[in-house]
């Protein structure tokens, strides 16, 4: 196997994306590679699309305040389960902005990634026509290696029920 020094695994709370970081940290183990942990809050998916009390509309600030909190919440989880799992190098990053874009390319050149991993989309294929798929935007545009993460840790597929939008 390649040796990776730099790994870059990017999650939300789904379990596409435990997968995903549970790849990222066997994969940092084995190579004794720094691993990045990302969040990216994808603010142009939510602005008019969330349903809140009174029905669909604009995302409220509460609204977003407490997703945050959920997905730092989970950021410091993650990075709990890979110090324990071994790696010894682990940051932990939220951002703000389009997760495809960023995912791929930005934050890649910005922390000298060689591998970006990333969980197979959970949207079925009306909402990936509509919304796009990460995981394929940053296979085409990833300028370092990039593994999408279709099986557990014993390399056995894995089938993850299809939703139409992702949970936060």
């Amino acid at each position: 196997m390649t040796n990776y020094q730099r790994i870059l695994v990017g999650v939300d709370t789904s379990p596409q994306s435990q997968l995903a970081l549970e790849k990222a940290v066997a994969i940092a183990v084995e190579t004794g590679a720094r691993l990045d942990i990302v969040t990216v809050i994808n603010t142009e998916k939510f602005i008019g699309i969330t349903q809140g009390p009174m029905g669909f509309g604009a995302t409220t600030p509460q609204m977003l305040d407490e997703m945050t909190r959920q997905l730092k919440a989970n950021l410091v989880k993650s990075r709990q389960e890979a110090v324990q799992a071994g790696v010894s190098d682990v940051a932990v990053h939220l951002h703000s902005g389009n997760s495809k874009t960023l995912l791929a390319t930005t934050l890649p050149a910005e922390y000298g990634t060689d591998l970006i991993v990333v969980g197979a989309t959970g949207l079925n294929n009306v909402s990936r026509i509509l919304i796009g798929s990460n995981a394929s935007y940053i296979i085409r545009n990833a300028t370092c290696d990039t593994i999408v993460v279709r099986t557990d840790l014993q390399q056995n597929p894995i089938e993850l029920p299809k939703r139409l939008s992702r949970q936060v």
